[in-house]
């Protein structure tokens, strides 16, 4: 099966043009990884299993199993209001504010802006200076009214953290998450990582040939949400922790058993591509498989995926450094759930909804750092994501538009059938705000 899993890595990062790419399974007992191509096309380094790769927004699990943690000890509860916490923390609407708990972070339910920009920095200050452009941040919609994934939401969890334990958000998640699992590879800081092999995320080059990225696309404030930087080993081994709750030997485990599955239980619906956010896991599934999983990009050049199935006794990482990552990811979730456990998943052929409603969805749809532009034709929606000119600038390709249709039960779908979004119904705030990718978008 190792052999299989190799051939097929190269042959499809080889067909996506993905510079360099890792794939690790954990079946059951066995730890299966994967490698091809390089870590820099500049170098020409090879990347091997001590590859560290940017993983995204899977940092965001390694914050919700921290602040999780604290909720165990007493030190946090769900239900405490984040301006009790952080007195002088200010949302633009006051009643939000007001509203506003621990449990809203945790499930990307916090309704305002959660895709707001961050501020360079690397001093212990970094994370608690951002928290007060939040003041400006619009508020989309009242507090767990639904579910609109939020960077911002997870960033603030992080400087709760900061807050309640006295540390910097980095020592608090090295003390209760890293230590006790021996992630020796999982790492925070840029001079950390220049001391390691490491992958660069690549952009498309002038000659049309992919070329390293010329920054560091981190800063220190968005640690809580998106900045960890990992192995395939050290993710198998966090993997092998929330699959089955093995601490490897730890004194304590980063949290308790019925904590951990309480992680991974739907504490709110979200709509396509998932079907709920858990604690803050996002949960889906692929045929009969339930999957637990999250996964990351970092400005579409290092995309990550991390995914659980629980039930079947299998995990999958993948790490890749170019924005064709993400098909590469997608393949490699239903090949390795097919090949290890016979899972497929074929969609439905849709009914459409009645095309009278889409003109009521054409507009321009805001989300802080992007916009999308939405036009219709015939029975279809076209969505072109257009970047602020100032993330554009940083060298991430623009992407294609896309063509949604709108299945009968509202959901947004491709022409191969795969839901990505939704139309939202008027007590959820639609048509003024449509879902898709898993977040509201408000129309401009």
């Amino acid at each position: 099966m190792h052999e299989n899993l190799q051939d097929f890595l190269t042959a499809t990062a080889a067909e996506l043009g993905v510079p360099g790419a890792i794939i690790g399974v954990l079946d059951g007992e066995r730890e299966i990884v994967a490698v091809t191509g390089v870590a820099s096309t500049e170098t020409g380094a090879p990347v091997t299993e001590r590859t560290l790769f940017q993983i995204g927004s899977t940092s965001k699990t390694f914050t919700g199993t921290a602040a999780m943690r604290l909720i165990e000890d007493g030190l946090l509860n769900l239900d405490d209001r984040v301006v009790d916490i952080l007195p002088d923390f200010r949302l633009a609407d006051a009643a939000a504010l007001a509203a506003l708990r621990v449990r809203h972070l945790l499930t990307h339910s916090g309704g305002f802006l959660g895709d707001s920009d961050e501020r360079p920095g690397w001093d212990d200050e970094a994370l608690a200076r951002n928290m007060k452009e939040y003041a400006e941040l619009p508020q989309f919609f009242a507090p767990g009214t639904i579910a609109s994934y939020s960077n911002a939401g997870v960033r603030l969890l992080g400087r709760v953290i900061e807050k309640v334990t006295g540390e910097t958000y980095e020592q608090a998640v090295q003390r209760i998450v890293l230590d006790p699992l021996g992630l020796k590879d999982t790492l925070f800081f840029p001079w950390e990582v220049i001391a390691r092999p490491h992958a660069l995320g690549h952009v498309p080059a002038e000659d049309g040939t992919l070329a390293p990225m010329g920054q560091w696309p981190l800063t220190r404030d968005i640690n809580a949400e998106g900045g960890i930087v990992s192995s395939v080993g050290d993710q198998l081994r966090y993997a092998r922790f929330h699959m089955y709750g093995d601490a490897l030997g730890a004194e304590r485990a980063p949290v308790n058993e019925e904590t951990r599955l309480r992680m991974q239980q739907p504490q709110i619906p979200a709509g396509p591509p998932v079907d709920g956010i858990g604690f803050p896991w996002l949960l889906s599934h692929h045929g009969d498989a339930r999957l637990v999983m999250h996964g990351g990009n970092i400005a579409d050049t290092q995309l990550s995926e991390f995914v659980l199935a629980p039930d079947h006794d299998l995990a999958i990482v993948v790490l890749t450094n170019s924005g064709a990552g993400k098909a590469l990811g997608t393949k490699a979730i239903a090949w390795c759930l097919e090949h290890f456990r016979g899972i497929t998943a074929t969609p439905e052929p849709a009914e459409l909804l009645a095309e009278d409603i889409l003109d009521d969805v054409v507009g321009r749809y805001d989300a802080g750092q992007w916009h999308f532009d939405v036009t219709r034709e015939d029975d279809a929606l076209w969505f072109e994501m257009v970047l602020r000119e100032d993330i554009a600038a940083l060298g991430i390709p623009p992407r294609p538009p896309v063509r949604l249709r709108v299945r009968a039960d509202r959901a947004l779908i491709t022409d191969d059938d795969t839901a990505i979004g939704r139309l939202l119904s008027a007590d959820e705030g639609g048509p003024d705000l449509l879902h898709v990718g898993l977040r509201a978008v408000r129309r401009a």
